[in-house]
């Protein structure tokens, strides 16, 4: 199992990668690894590779994970308020009981994604793709989501109060229990069939 000292060098590796435009030094690449309560807080680890590998219990806040390889990782127990994920592939990925909020998650993909019991309240999450994933006992709580996408998704216990929908797409998604109090869309916004988003607390924005 990777220590903090280990990390600490990749990490320090990385961050003259980034500097020196990729002429020196050297990317952060781990597949499949096991990293355990480590500390990554502030550190720019854009452009990572952490494929296939499990994050337990470690602390996460306001690190820039931007534009890097983040497909099947499992987050556990993370803290991650202020994280960067913006334009990461999260693919097969899954989160499970993590502290997100105030986060930046624009244009990231999470096909086929599990997310459990996660906390994205006050993110930034503009075009963001949770399509054909399922979402449970989520907490999107005044969210920027417009032009977002939960197409084929599965959402539960998922909390969209004053979230911006504006032309979000809802297609094929199964809801159960969503709260919408709030929430705004406009008429760009795709809502699933036998779904009547006024009846639901969503408030229908004007067009200028």
């Amino acid at each position: 199992m990777l220590t903090q000292q280990d990390l600490n060098k990749m990490i320090e590796d990385h961050q003259l990668w980034i500097t020196e435009s990729k002429s020196k030094g050297k990317q952060l690449h781990l597949e499949d690894a096991t990293l355990k309560e480590l500390n990554f807080v502030g550190w720019n680890l854009s452009d990572v590779v952490l494929a296939g590998s499990t994050l337990q219990k470690c602390v996460l806040t306001n690190t820039d994970f931007y534009y890097s390889n983040l497909a099947s990782v499992n987050f556990l127990e993370a803290s991650m308020n202020g994280v960067i994920l913006t334009k990461s592939n999260l693919d097969y990925s899954l989160f499970k009981k993590c502290d997100a909020s105030n986060s930046k998650v624009i244009n990231a993909t999470f096909y086929e994604s599990v997310v459990e019991e996660v906390n994205f309240s006050d993110s930034s999450m503009m075009k963001v793709k949770f399509m054909y994933s399922t979402l449970t006992n989520i907490k999107f709580i005044n969210c920027d989501l417009s032009r977002a996408s939960f197409r084929n998704s599965n959402l539960q216990d998922v909390d969209f109060t004053s979230a911006d929908l504006s032309e979000v797409d809802f297609s094929n998604v199964e809801i159960n229990n969503v709260i919408f109090n709030g929430a705004f869309c406009n008429h760009k916004t795709i809502w699933p069939e036998n779904i009547n988003p006024e009846q639901m607390g969503v408030i229908f924005k004007k067009e200028s």
